[in-house]
């Protein structure tokens, strides 16, 4: 099969912002990834290992939209709450993995994934799919072409990036921080 220009294109950027994410964690000290923003209900490495499974929901796509079917949805569910469970089951497949463990995920999805993209044809690019949850303003499920929604996918890691520099930057909660030393004064008495 041939490489469609327009896949490479959305791969290369991919890789470019993959490239940057993995340079700012390459920096963070270990003892910042509990650290989490004031506006998220995340912590940085919850960020990561988002950012580690997400990529095999996009396998599954890109590997559904080479079949004929009706209606293409991300995750294969219509249901916003079934989506999220899924997204956060792959994340707790990882919750007790170290920061290196996360990045090796993450670049064997990624390999996985830029696999995947680069053999699809042109003509499954216009395939409409849906992501439960995204609605138009009259309740009716979104659909926009699987290009868009790829595109989209380009610049995931930005958005994670900017989350995870926000939480490193923001300063331990006392109270998480009154906690850390109460475990640590136990586990020291034992």
């Amino acid at each position: 099969m041939v490489e469609v220009p327009e896949m490479h294109t959305l791969v290369a950027r991919a890789a470019g912002r993959r490239h940057v994410l993995e340079g700012l964690i390459a920096c963070i000290p270990d003892d910042y990834w509990e650290r989490r923003a004031f506006n998220d209900s995340w912590t940085a490495v919850d960020h990561l290992r988002h950012v580690a499974t997400v990529d095999r929901m996009i396998v599954e796509l890109a590997t559904a939209a080479q079949k004929p079917q009706e209606i293409l949805w991300l995750g294969n569910t219509q249901d916003a709450l079934e989506l999220e469970s899924k997204r956060l089951e792959l994340m707790d497949g990882l919750a007790h993995q170290g920061i290196q463990r996360l990045v090796q995920a993450m670049q064997a999805a990624r390999e996985a994934v830029v696999e995947a993209l680069l053999v699809l044809p042109q003509t499954v690019l216009d395939q409409k799919i849906h992501v439960a949850g995204i609605l138009t303003p009259w309740g009716e499920p979104h659909p926009f072409p699987l290009r868009t929604y790829l595109a989209s996918w380009a610049e995931h890691d930005k958005e994670h990036e900017a989350s995870i520099r926000l939480a490193i930057e923001t300063n331990p909660d006392v109270t998480m921080l009154t906690l850390a030393t109460r475990q640590a004064r136990v586990a020291q008495n034992r």
